[in-house]
């Protein structure tokens, strides 16, 4: 066949599998602790937690008001009074509506533009549904993390 290339899987054979046990084995003896591997801040810089209290925040956005609004990943949409505020507020709760699992979850925040004049918030999230059915499929309602049957074989079911 002109043109085309396939590859079956064979004739990879032991100097692939013998390169790759070098690079592995490499690896493994050169790892250093992570606290070595950390760059240090450059000079002026400082490090210091400004929002504090989330689980998998997934996208930030800063309203014209000064409210700070936070999704995470679970479904729930957290809003701070400030960056000075140190306690959220639930916004909304979609965590029965949102699937949870692996790469999945509320992973997109917008404003909209002429917030808060105009007080719509825009969500992009997996719905934990088939397409047309009711939620929960395959999660429990309120409940943070959803499971998955068949996630690594023939997807949720």
């Amino acid at each position: 066949m002109r043109g085309r290339s396939w590859f079956t899987g064979r004739g990879a054979g032991r100097a692939t599998a013998a390169a790759l046990a070098g690079i592995l084995a490499m690896s493994t003896r050169s790892a250093a602790p992570l606290a070595q591997t950390v760059p240090a801040l450059p000079e002026k810089f400082e490090d210091s937690i400004v929002l504090s209290g989330l689980a998998s925040p997934t996208a930030v956005r800063f309203s014209p008001d000064g409210r700070v609004f936070v999704a995470e990943k679970s479904g729930l949409l957290k809003v701070f009074d400030g960056l000075n505020d140190t306690w959220a507020t639930v916004f909304t709760d979609l965590r029965t509506s949102v699937h949870n699992y692996w790469d999945r979850g509320l992973l997109g925040l917008a404003l909209d533009p002429d917030f808060p004049a105009r007080p719509y918030v825009y969500v992009l999230y997996t719905r934990d549904a088939a397409i047309g059915g009711p939620v929960p499929r395959w999660g429990q309602p309120g409940v943070t993390s959803d499971g998955c049957p068949g996630s690594t074989t023939t997807g949720c079911g």
